[in-house]
């Protein structure tokens, strides 16, 4: 099996460089559709089920999830938030991290503006986010990552430029 994993904070831009990679003949898997799934199962909030099935099953319950119901080759895993779900990627086949960054300022515009029922209302329940997934490990993957997208005021055509460089 062959992975692109792509992480960085709520609002960075991750699905829509998962996306230009799907292009390119991944299969799109998406850790965040994971916990709405749950979510909407048992009643609970995305955030709530975020931190519940890590507590509950590991801090890789999730990516088991997705390798659970993997079907093909090559995927590309939008959402990572912890150096244990790469290391489970990395322990089933060769994995390419592609972590993406942009401003607070701009991260908090888009996710405002999204309107996902996931999304912050207020730019305290941002940071709170913010701070949550921090608390998984998310930063640490920042010293892992073998390409590093500053998606701040690029074109979907920039972004595609950019990444048939490294994918």
């Amino acid at each position: 099996m062959q992975f692109v994993a792509v992480a960085g904070l709520p609002g960075s831009g991750k699905t829509t460089v998962a996306k230009i990679v799907e292009k390119r003949g991944y299969v799109y898997m998406s850790m965040g559709d994971v916990v709405r799934a749950v979510a909407q199962k048992t009643g609970m909030t995305p955030d709530k089920v975020a931190v519940f099935m890590r507590l509950e099953k590991g801090r890789r319950a999730v990516v088991k999830h997705i390798l659970e119901t993997a079907k093909g080759e090559r995927f590309v895993i939008d959402g990572l938030r912890s150096p244990e779900e790469l290391d489970a990627l990395e322990e089933v086949g060769k994995t390419f991290l592609i972590y993406v960054v942009a401003s607070k300022r701009t991260r908090y515009t888009r996710l405002y503006s999204r309107g996902r029922s996931d999304d912050p209302l207020t730019y305290s329940q941002f940071l709170m986010r913010d701070l949550r997934e921090l608390k998984f490990g998310l930063a640490d993957l920042l010293a892992r990552a073998d390409y590093i997208v500053v998606n701040e005021n690029k074109t979907i055509e920039q972004l595609e430029e950019e990444l048939s460089l490294v994918i």
